[in-house]
């Protein structure tokens, strides 16, 4: 019988790093966290789940028991006992390690409560290629209520992303963020923003709001030279530009299309 150990809250989970446990059925490895905490587990859900630990973990040659092991196994007849096990040493804190395995096995997945856990918890899945893993915690984020990336957590989120190379959530975080201010540098400091984020990361997102606001520009100057207002039927509005737009409406596009994100 697995035994799986958590302190469980509304829409995440708070993980009780003192009593972490994870001992599957029929266990023939242990994975030990870089805080010492280990794990008994299946390698076939290991092997299966990332090509990296896989091929380059499990059978490379520091992971293998020693010769006093080996010879311990050979004298115990039946399944393999807890003390002679493989020992496999990975580089992760043992509440995330904890909350990967959630999602390889089949038991109910735990999704770590701060954006930093959870960041990270997919940045590790993201290193070991494990694709389908990390399609069922992404699966499981937009289940979130409240969302996971929105406009509190969003700049934090884009700043996690933005280290650990996961573009699916800087993108969606850099998106989010389009409404909230208009970089200049006096609000970025009163928001305390530029001491979270390193000077690249937060040029790259300047980068992305100013192509945005740039090709919101260009599609709006389109709209006002086509057609495309006759859409919108009779206004019987009296004051109307050159190109027949009502002009309230051509001073709001103006409005949309002049607002550029830029640093004073």
């Amino acid at each position: 019988m697995s035994t799986i150990s958590s302190m469980t809250s509304r829409s995440a989970t708070v993980i009780c790093v003192e009593n972490l446990h994870f001992d599957y059925p029929d266990a023939d490895i242990i994975l030990r966290s870089r805080d010492s905490h280990e794990f008994h587990v299946l390698k076939v859900y290991i092997l299966h789940s990332s090509p990296i630990l896989g091929e380059e973990v499990l059978i490379s040659p520091n992971t293998l028991p020693s010769p006093s092991v080996i010879l311990a196994e050979s004298e115990v007849d039946g399944p393999t006992s807890a003390d002679t096990l493989q020992t496999v040493e990975l580089p992760i804190d043992g509440a995330i390690l904890f909350s990967l395995l959630s999602y390889i096995f089949p038991v109910t997945p735990i999704l770590p409560s701060t954006p930093e856990e959870i960041m990270e918890l997919l940045s590790v899945a993201q290193m070991y290629k494990m694709d389908i893993v990390l399609t069922h915690i992404r699966s499981h984020i937009a289940e979130q209520n409240p969302s996971f990336i929105r406009k509190e957590t969003a700049y934090i989120v884009y700043s996690l992303a933005q280290k650990y190379g996961l573009r699916t959530e800087a993108l969606q975080a850099a998106r989010c963020m389009l409404s909230l201010f208009t970089f200049t540098i006096r609000e970025l400091l009163s928001e305390g923003k530029l001491a979270i984020m390193p000077g690249a990361a937060l040029h790259e997102l300047w980068k992305y709001h100013q192509n945005v606001r740039s090709n919101l520009a260009s599609d709006l100057k389109k709209f006002r030279t086509s057609q495309g207002y006759l859409k919108l039927g009779d206004s019987n509005c009296i004051s109307l530009t050159d190109s027949g737009i009502p002009r309230w409406l051509d001073a709001y596009i103006s409005t949309l299309g002049s607002t550029q994100a830029r640093f004073p």
